[in-house]
């Protein structure tokens, strides 16, 4: 025991030792090498500010729609944008298994037939009414499809009305909810809101009509009963577009009955994850200040617009970007891309900005691919809104250098909106034109 203490205090002793010795030894091990170098050829740190670039608002791909995580609705006349529509349509699947509904209208008596439908966000005015039209499904939706914003909805459905139905979008302020950055200086719209619509009782008539085999498994009742197409009316002014949970435990299809003992019973049809949910976006930029120069790589505005729902997005050109430098001697610390959101033509605290853009860049074949930054990580990568200088804001560091270094080429990039399909969002930037300019503000290592 007595050997393994001394041992122990003869390897402190020694360690101690051999600190103190290198570190008497620092100044020396920094210096070494430098009477090897000539004058000037030491490592300097350089900032240089790239303004050669050119940016124009052009329309977005066709976007993919089914299954999202939310299901927007509404119709909505943007005072920026235009008009905006968007429905949808979705399955809905049973809860349970008895021998045949009728056991429920033989033992119960039968009220209604109820579409309810859950949302929590409202972008646009709580002044105009959304008119909802909704019909039954004539062909089937599959949940291993791919359907995309262009789907024709109504081309889908049967022809007989099965709601027309007028409802004032609610908007209710929570400022004790921190879950979205709720304050009680700025408080948002985080109140759940339900929409509860009576279905015509020739669905319902359907639905009681079915048989024990109908009500055996899921698929044979999707083959009976195939969905809804919920429609949104057309408005010539105002409007909103709204945030539907369809996946959420309340938005469902219910048989609403009773009986001598029980005043409120129900079954519910649901939508669940298994459930097909598809979203149709259309978009009207006839009037708006930008239809001029939409989609015209020649003109440039002051101006840049970016829309979710398959509506706007930015094509980015740096020509320079590769060419630059003054040496090859050097490395690309930071590449950082700044937009500037415009808050002068934009009330921000009615029309919300969206909360993350995303950059990709071109190929030669115009395809679109994340810059290598990405790999580092998104926050490294950036794009998120910053709401106090009001900017987005994305590193290229490592995408540059690669240009630079020829392993990538440069066909610009595209800036477009995250979150496409699921969430309504839109904002205006400064364009490469305006006094405020895009801008690439660079830093990078240089050896003389």
């Amino acid at each position: 025991m007595k050997r393994e203490i001394a041992a122990k205090y003869k390897f402190v002793i020694g360690f101690v030792g051999m600190v103190m010795i290198f570190w008497g030894c620092t100044n020396e091990i920094n210096d070494l090498g430098k009477d090897l170098l000539l004058p000037g050829d030491l490592v300097q740190v350089r900032n240089y500010s790239e303004k050669n670039i050119k940016a124009f608002t052009v329309t977005d791909g066709n976007q993919r729609t089914d299954e999202p995580g939310y299901n927007l609705f509404g119709t909505f006349n943007d005072p920026l944008f235009g008009k905006t529509t968007a429905d949808f349509a979705c399955q809905f699947r049973l809860t349970g298994y008895p021998d045949s509904i009728k056991d429920i209208s033989t033992k119960a008596q039968i009220d209604s037939l109820v579409l309810h439908l859950l949302y929590m966000e409202n972008y646009g005015d709580t002044i105009t009414p959304q008119r909802l039209k909704v019909y039954e499904l004539a062909s089937d939706l599959n949940i291993d499809s791919k359907y995309y914003q262009d789907i024709n909805l109504k081309g889908i459905s049967k022809g007989e009305l099965l709601a027309d139905y007028s409802y004032v979008p609610k908007f209710k302020l929570d400022s004790l909810s921190s879950e979205y950055g709720s304050t009680k200086k700025a408080p948002k719209d985080t109140v759940i809101q339900e929409i509860s619509i009576k279905l015509n009782p020739s669905l319902l008539d359907k639905l009681l009509s079915a048989d024990s085999l109908t009500w055996s498994d899921n698929d044979k009742f999707l083959q009976y009963f195939k969905g809804l197409y919920v429609e949104a009316g057309d408005l010539n002014q105002g409007g909103a577009v709204m945030k539907i949970f369809t996946l959420a435990t309340g938005s469902n299809m219910t048989i609403h009955y009773h009986t001598s003992k029980t005043d409120s019973l129900g079954y519910i049809y649901a939508i669940n994850e298994n459930s097909a949910r598809v979203n149709r976006f259309t978009h009207n930029y006839s009037n708006t200040a930008f239809a001029a120069n939409l989609d015209k790589a020649d003109v440039q505005d002051s101006l840049i617009y970016l829309q979710t729902t398959g509506g706007l997005r930015t094509k980015i050109l740096i020509p320079n970007l590769g060419t630059w430098s003054d040496s090859t001697n050097f490395a690309i610390n930071r590449a950082e891309l700044v937009f500037q959101v415009d808050s002068t033509i934009t009330d921000l605290t009615k029309f919300v900005p969206a909360e993350q853009l995303v950059l990709t860049a071109i190929d030669k074949d115009g395809k679109e691919y994340f810059p290598s930054d990405l790999a580092f990580s998104s926050l490294y990568y950036g794009g998120t809104y910053n709401s106090k200088d009001k900017t987005y804001r994305f590193n290229i560091a490592k995408h540059m250098q690669e240009v630079i270094e020829k392993k990538k080429e440069n066909f610009g990039f595209y800036l477009s909106t995250a979150y496409r399909s699921s969430t309504f969002r839109r904002v205006v930037l400064k364009g490469a034109t305006s006094k405020t300019g895009i801008k690439l503000e660079i830093a990078y290592s240089k050896i003389k």
